[in-house]
């Protein structure tokens, strides 16, 4: 083959592969974004959820202090 065309190739060659690996660090980076975007909401969620969970009356498992302070199960 003649050495302009064998270049050209290697050229073009090189090309995708450096279009291919940024088209994969971009869409890394994407799913980084909207594992991000989900921490996020799940960390929202359960602040707003905490507040509910706290104010429950009696624990319930039995032996273990209630909000009352007195102990379940323990007489």
């Amino acid at each position: 083959m003649h050495p302009d065309i064998l270049l050209q190739l290697a050229a073009e060659h090189t090309r995708d592969l450096i279009t291919e690996a940024g088209e994969a660090r971009l869409a890394r980076e994407a799913r980084h974004a909207q594992r991000g975007r989900l921490a996020a909401h799940l960390r929202r969620s359960i602040r707003k959820a905490a507040p509910r969970l706290g104010s429950r009356r009696e624990s319930r498992i039995p032996g273990t202090p209630a909000a009352g302070g007195r102990v379940e199960g323990s007489r």
